[in-house]
């Protein structure tokens, strides 16, 4: 047999050699496509069986502020798809926009219920008409806090809610000891602060060193001013080393508590 020969059977060889090493390569590669399509199909079966509709809602918290059937209605308003298409980020964010909804969770269980758990918001000052501010001082706002008439009310004609908050929370520490409870604050444009206690005594207390003012009040307060707290209108406090006192009578505020609602459950059917 000749080179030339040789070389021929060599190259019909090696071009026999690729042919089958391509073609196993294909079938390889058929194979795994056929593989993941059953799997994928065989996933889609598994998802259309478990896929449910949702037949009850499980909402748990004490709910001193949230109306149950306007919270009840958002709930079944943002309910789409089955038991396990239910979009759980979407609902909880939904939901978490609610002004008197602090925190939620939200979990599935088996085999068609959703469980949603709520902490509320805790109001500790109402801001206007329409609003309140919550421990954070975070401004919340709500069609009426009217209901909360047994809540200190803020305005500020400058700065933030934030900073009223601080200032109220500082405040109220500082007077613990004499007793007196904060009912208004006012920051006005100049941002001098203004207040009122549970039984209608005004403290003007201006624009600096307030802490330095109402320790200095305590003093006063707990030698012998408490005895006359009855006919008292107004203290002044803007002076460098004392205050001034206008008198008058007035009257205490009372204040109502509602008792909490825990549980509700909502059945879809």
């Amino acid at each position: 047999m000749n080179r030339s020969t040789q070389q021929s059977h060599k190259t019909t060889s090696q071009d026999s050699g690729s042919f089958i090493e391509s073609l196993l390569d294909n079938l390889s590669t058929l194979i795994t496509v056929m593989l993941f399509c059953a799997i994928a199909y065989g996933a889609v079966l598994a998802i259309n069986h478990l896929d449910k509709p949702i037949a009850k809602v499980s909402i748990e918290g004490e709910f001193r502020y949230i109306e149950q059937q306007q919270f009840i209605e958002l709930v079944n308003g943002q309910i789409s798809g089955g038991f396990i298409t239910i979009d759980l980020r979407s609902l909880q964010d939904v939901l978490h926009q609610h002004p008197w909804v602090a925190e939620v969770s939200i979990q599935r269980q088996w085999p068609a219920n959703l469980q949603i758990n709520v902490i509320e918001e805790v109001p500790i000052a109402r801001w206007g008409d329409d609003s309140f501010l919550n421990r954070t001082g975070d401004k919340l706002t709500i069609k009426d806090n009217s209901h909360l008439s047994n809540l200190p009310l803020m305005t500020a004609k400058f700065g933030s809610s934030s900073e009223v908050m601080k200032q109220y929370q500082r405040l109220a520490d500082l007077l613990l000891p004499t007793g007196l409870k904060l009912a208004k604050m006012e920051l006005d444009a100049l941002g001098a602060w203004q207040v009122e206690t549970s039984n209608g005594i005004k403290l003007i207390l201006g624009r600096n060193h307030i802490g330095e003012k109402i320790r200095r009040l305590v003093m006063v307060w707990r030698s012998d001013l408490h005895q006359q707290s009855a006919k008292i209108k107004t203290i002044d406090l803007r002076y460098p080393n004392g205050l001034a006192v206008a008198w008058r009578n007035s009257k205490a505020v009372a204040a109502a508590n509602k008792d909490p609602i825990r549980k509700a459950t909502i059945v879809r059917g």
